[in-house]
C-alpha cells in the first residue's frame, strides 16, 4: 500500500501515515525499513495492519552519498529484507486471490485435469486416447504456466501501484508474454541444467543470479539474454538472503507435495505413486499446480520489487507504469 507522511516526530521515532486509502496509520521508527528521518509530505509503501504500518519504504529516495572515509554510499531503498518479500508474496495472493484463481483453474488446473486423465488411461488401458489426452494437456499446462506467470507478475506489480487490474487485460498480457517467458524458461532451464550436472553448486548459484529475470522481461519489456543480464545486476550483494528465499520456496513446495502425497496414502496408495482413484490423482495434481503456480508468479514480483526498491530506490508507481 501506499501513502504519505504526515508526521513524524524524531525523538520520539513515532509517525503518522495517510494511506492512500484514506485512513490514517501509525507507526514507529523500527518499522522503517528506508533511511531516516521521513520528513512530512515523504511519499512510502508499507504494509498496513490495523491501525499500523509497518514495512514502510521511502519513494524514490536519493542515495545517500558517503562522506570520507565511510564505506559505500546507503542503498537508496533501505536493506534487502527477506521476510518483507514473502510477506508481500502473500499479501498480494490475498489481495488478488480472485483474479489468481481464476486464472490458474483455467490456464494450469484444466490442463492437468486432461494430463492426469490421459496418464491413467494410458497407464490402466494402453489406449491411444490416454496417449492423446496426455500430449494435449502437457501442451496446454506449458502453454497456461507461461501465460499465468505473466498474468500474476502484471497484477502483483499493478497492485502495489494501487491499481486494479481487470482479468480481461491480465489474460491479454499473459499471451502476449507467453513465447518471451517460455524462451527465457528454457535458456534458465539449460544452464541451470548443465551446472547442476557440474557439481551442482554451479546450478544453485545460477538459480541465484537469475531468480529476477521473469521480473525484468515483464516489466521492462526487455528481451531473454538482457533480463539475465539485468538479474545479473539486481542480485549482485543480495544473492545470500536470496539463496534464503529460494529454500524457503523449495520447502513449501516439499509441504505441499507431502500433504498432496499423504491425501493419496489415505486413500489406499502411496505418496509417491498416489491414490488409486483417479479423480483423487486429478484433483490432487491440479490443486498442486495451481497453488505452485500462484506463488512462484507472485513471489517472483515481489522479489523483483524489492531489488528495485532497495537498489534504485524505485516504487510501484514507476513499476506499473510501464503498464499503463
Amino acid at each position: 500500500m501506499r501513502g504519505e507522511v504526515t508526521t513524524f516526530d524524531e525523538q520520539g521515532g513515532v509517525g503518522v501515515i495517510a494511506g492512500d486509502d484514506g485512513t490514517s496509520y501509525a507507526f514507529d521508527a523500527g518499522s522503517v525499513r528506508s533511511a531516516l528521518p521521513l520528513s512530512a509530505g515523504q511519499r512510502v509503501d508499507f504494509v498496513g495492519t490495523g491501525d499500523r504500518a509497518t514495512e514502510i519504504i521511502a519513494l524514490a529516495a536519493a542515495a545517500v552519498a558517503p562522506r570520507p572515509g565511510q564505506g559505500p554510499a546507503a542503498a537508496p531503498g533501505g536493506a534487502f529484507d527477506l521476510g518483507r518479500v514473502i510477506q508481500r508474496t502473500f499479501a498480494s495472493i490475498r489481495t488478488n486471490w480472485a483474479n489468481f484463481l481464476i486464472a490458474a483453474v483455467l490456464l494450469v488446473g484444466v490442463p492437468s485435469l486432461i494430463q492426469t486423465y490421459g496418464q491413467s488411461e494410458l497407464a490402466y488401458n494402453e489406449s491411444a486416447t490416454g496417449l492423446a489426452l496426455t500430449g494435449i494437456g502437457w501442451v496446454l499446462w506449458i502453454i497456461g504456466t507461461y501465460m499465468l506467470q505473466g498474468m500474476v507478475v502484471k497484477i502483483t506489480v499493478s497492485g502495489l501501484n494501487g491499481a486494479k487490474t481487470p482479468l480481461g487485460a491480465a489474460f491479454e498480457m499473459g499471451a502476449r508474454l507467453f513465447l518471451p517467458l517460455l524462451g527465457l524458461a528454457i535458456v534458465v532451464g539449460v544452464g541451470t541444467g548443465l551446472g547442476f550436472i557440474l557439481l551442482v553448486v554451479p546450478g544453485i548459484i545460477l538459480s541465484v543470479i537469475w531468480s529476477a529475470s521473469t521480473g525484468a522481461l515483464v516489466v521492462e519489456n526487455r528481451g531473454i539474454f538482457e533480463s539475465l543480464q539485468r538479474s545479473r545486476d539486481l542480485t549482485r550483494g543480495y544473492r545470500w538472503p536470496i539463496f534464503g528465499l529460494i529454500i524457503i520456496y523449495v520447502i513449501l513446495s516439499m509441504v505441499i507435495g507431502l500433504l498432496v502425497g499423504g491425501v493419496g496414502a489415505a486413500t489406499g496408495g502411496g505418496f509417491m505413486t498416489g491414490s488409486p482413484n483417479v479423480a483423487v490423482n486429478m484433483a490432487a495434481t491440479a490443486i498442486t499446480n495451481i497453488l505452485s503456480g500462484i506463488v512462484a508468479g507472485a513471489g517472483a514480483a515481489s522479489l523483483y520489487y524489492e531489488l528495485r526498491s532497495v537498489k534504485e530506490g524505485v516504487g510501484p508507481e514507476q513499476l506499473a507504469s510501464v503498464f499503463d
